[in-house]
């Protein structure tokens, strides 16, 4: 009689109808009876399990949440099932206790504060999977952890089975991305702390001997029994409601274009004055260009002369873009370089330049200049699939800060280039970019696309990005010069991050001259990145690099360096001197946990079971989730112990040369923020060629490196070297192909084989 009168007030204090407050009283009436642990009750060929929870209490009482929540589209040919109901004490327990978390969604969790919360479609439906797939397990007496590492083989055999995902023999979800996400979200947020003796949650995993284990996972296990139970207390009370408030604030979203953190770097420590006023550089012409009489020597033409031969109006934007669409579908079956044309983008974009030109405006160097863009950077109506088959028809209908400076410098998109999956190396959701040079090799990545595509003559320039060597390995393996600025120098607001001390964009093109075109378009200071800065810089066309000073590593090319002397440059040999390490082990650390903030959600959906390559991201960011806080605060003091070497290390110089894809290097480089020019210097046969000889050839190249906001200088030491050696303007043999290399049916390829 207490009881029923409890429920009555409050039905009416909490406005729930006098139907629930009976089931709820009928529940607690069949919860009373003293049972067994389990009821175990096994569906008939002719029964569904849906049918079958409808018709037994206590879960009869949620029969209304499941239909509600449309659970039945889960549970399908359930006959295979063996359903546990939860016992009277154990129900009635775990709602005293009020352990049971009433969630908003996935990721925002709060304990249930009464019965009517407790009855929410949500809980109920975690209820009902809880017992479908703990029934099953229960039979094999697991272990806590042994039944999530079970689920955890599981959910891992989808893509293996192509069926469902399975415990045993039973079948728990049916294979499609909601079903996958769903199950994935049930282990994460509820079965981590399923009791097994009852079934239902409880603070099984939140104990000392728990946090033991978890401990020296981060090597940190040095406190006592007492001390390990007051960090368990905390995990509860504290940090687990925080982070899932947080993350349901934040990270919703994947790819980090949203709410970035407050936190910023600044590679001169502080030391550099932002206060100057910046000029634009003042771009040398090139006057009486001729047309060539062959569309190939357009597209291997440099920005500089394309842009003379349009204001002379010897060709207009729309030919070049005709001649460069052309020659992506042509060979883009062979070096997969393009995720989407934007052709009729590209057609608006050429006739509003030719018409501007028609009225005697005139915007520039870039003025009806084609390019493409690596498929990390937005841009409305067309798809900005990050190289990643979990985003293949993602559409961001926002203007990222680089496409809009190229569109008001009149430049004209035509493609979406490769970007490696997610941003990294050259494997994508569509296949794997080639080398232009040597077929039978892959571009390496991320940037393959703007890499490969530029080599070719595919496109006369393209933007990429580096976070640890996307610009500089591609470019190298690719023969193409391409400029990774400093850090800061280039907006990135609506580009994908991965890590937002580390992500940096830049040009891919002809030559050093273009690169400095490009560069002085799109840098400066973007009001969507804290990061980005209006930086003063020398103009490098008119700099006298007679009195920079420039060190050379012993694995520099010295071919550089004795053209750079001939020159009247002081070269002496230099070396980096820093107390660090290892610095690759300092990036791991920053780019890792900065690539999991941002994919945070993907990971936790389980959508890296389905990424191109499973021994890249998803390897390296199950080892960042366990990268304390503490440790990778470490981590950035040492970075900033680095950068201190660093600057000290290079005062007397202006800037150095090196390899650029010495992984060492490119790890400093990236930490420190320095800028770096890649530039072909050469040609060797391959290893191995085939039988009769082959025209593919191995690019050589090297790297002139910079302090941070030292980019002009890299920029004029790069065109002196470019001026006498025009190792750049090679053609790479991509008409020179075996029939082996013709490896798709594509009719719109046509190479001339040899």
């Amino acid at each position: 009689a207490r009881r029923a009168q409890s429920i009555m007030a409050m039905a009416a204090v909490l406005r729930f109808p006098l139907l629930l407050a009976v089931l709820i009283e009928l529940a607690f009436c069949v919860l009373s009876r003293k049972d067994s642990p389990h009821s175990e009750l096994r569906a008939t060929n002719s029964s569904s399990v849906f049918s079958l929870v409808a018709s037994l209490p206590p879960l009869s009482v949620l029969h209304s949440a499941i239909r509600a929540s449309k659970l039945e589209e889960f549970i399908s040919n359930a006959n295979k099932y063996t359903l546990f109901a939860p016992t009277n004490a154990a129900f009635a327990n775990v709602f005293k206790r009020r352990s049971l978390i009433c969630e908003q969604n996935f990721y925002l969790a709060v304990p249930c504060s009464s019965t009517q919360e407790l009855l929410t479609a949500t809980n109920l439906k975690k209820l009902v999977l809880n017992h479908l797939i703990v029934g099953e397990m229960k039979l094999k007496s697991f272990t806590n952890g042994q039944r999530l590492q079970f689920l955890g083989d599981a959910v891992e055999q989808v893509d293996k089975r192509k069926k469902g995902v399975y415990v045993g023999n039973a079948l728990i979800v049916m294979p499609n991305l909601h079903a996958v996400n769903g199950i994935v979200h049930v282990i994460d947020n509820v079965l981590g702390s399923i009791d097994p003796l009852t079934i239902l949650s409880s603070d099984i995993s939140y104990n000392a001997s728990a946090v033991q284990s978890a401990v020296k996972l981060i090597d940190s296990d040095f406190f006592s029994a007492s001390k390990r139970k007051q960090m368990a207390d905390g995990v509860q009370l504290m940090n687990i409601p925080g982070f899932r408030m947080n993350r349901a604030l934040v990270s919703s979203q994947d790819g980090g274009m949203h709410d970035p953190p407050v936190l910023t770097f600044d590679p001169s420590l502080n030391m550099k004055d932002f206060g100057a006023s910046d000029k634009k550089f003042h771009y040398p012409s090139i006057p009486n260009v001729d047309l060539p009489a062959g569309d190939e020597d357009v597209a291997y033409m440099t920005v500089l002369e394309l842009g003379s031969l349009i204001r002379a109006k010897k060709i207009t934007s729309m030919k070049l873009v005709d001649i460069f669409l052309q020659r992506l579908k042509r060979y883009n079956c062979v070096l997969e370089v393009v995720i989407s044309f934007t052709e009729k983008l590209g057609y608006e974009q050429a006739a509003a330049a030719d018409s501007l030109l028609t009225q005697g405006i005139y915007l520039g160097p870039l003025h009806g200049i084609p390019y493409g863009l690596k498929d990390i950077i937005a841009v409305p109506g067309y798809r900005t699939t990050w190289g990643s088959r979990s985003f293949k028809d993602q559409v961001i209908d926002e203007e990222a800060w680089v496409y809009k400076r190229l569109k008001e410098a009149g430049a004209v998109l035509i493609a979406k280039l490769v970007s490696g999956s997610l941003a990294y190396d050259d494997i994508w959701f569509g296949g794997r970019t080639r080398n232009p040079w040597n077929i039978e090799e892959f571009s390496t990545g991320s940037s393959a696309g703007p890499a490969a595509g530029t080599s070719a003559g595919l496109v006369p320039f393209a933007i990429g990005s580096e976070t640890a060597g996307s610009i500089t390995y591609p470019s190298s393996r690719c023969g193409v010069t391409a400029f990774r600025p400093t850090f800061g120098m280039v907006g990135r607001s609506g580009v994908m991050r991965l890590d937002g001390s580390l992500d940096k964009l830049g040009p891919f093109c002809r030559s050093a001259l273009d690169c400095a075109i490009i560069l002085d378009v799109i840098r400066g200071k973007d009001p969507g990145d804290i990061s980005s800065k209006n930086v003063h810089l020398k103009d490098p066309f008119s700099m006298d690099i007679t009195g920079l000073n420039v060190g050379y590593l012993e694995d520099g090319d010295m071919q550089v360096v004795q053209v750079l002397a001939s020159k009247g440059v002081n070269v002496v040999p230099f070396k980096l001197n820093y107390t660090v390490q290892s610095a690759q082990n300092i990036i791991n650390y920053t780019m890792d946990v900065g690539m999991l903030s941002n994919f945070d959600h993907w990971q936790r959906a389980g959508l890296d079971n389905v990424y191109e390559a499973q021994d890249q991201w998803p390897v390296e960011i199950r080892y960042a989730r366990l990268v304390p806080a503490v440790d990778y605060i470490q981590a950035q003091r040492a970075r900033g112990k680095l950068i201190r070497e660093i600057l000290e290390s290079m005062k007397e110089i202006d800037a150095f040369i090196g390899n650029a894809t010495d992984w060492e290097k490119v790890c400093v480089g990236n930490l420190v923020g320095m800028p770096v020019m890649v530039v072909p210097t050469g040609l060797k046969n391959i290893t191995n060629p085939p039988k009769g000889g082959t025209h593919r050839r191995t690019t050589i190249t090297t790297g002139i490196y910079g302090a941070p906001y030292h980019d002009s200088e890299v920029l004029a030491l790069a065109m002196a070297f470019q001026e006498v050696t025009k190792h750049n303007l090679q053609r790479p043999p991509i008409d020179a192909l075996s029939p082996d290399d013709f490896h798709l049916n594509n009719t719109q390829c046509s190479p001339v084989f040899d």
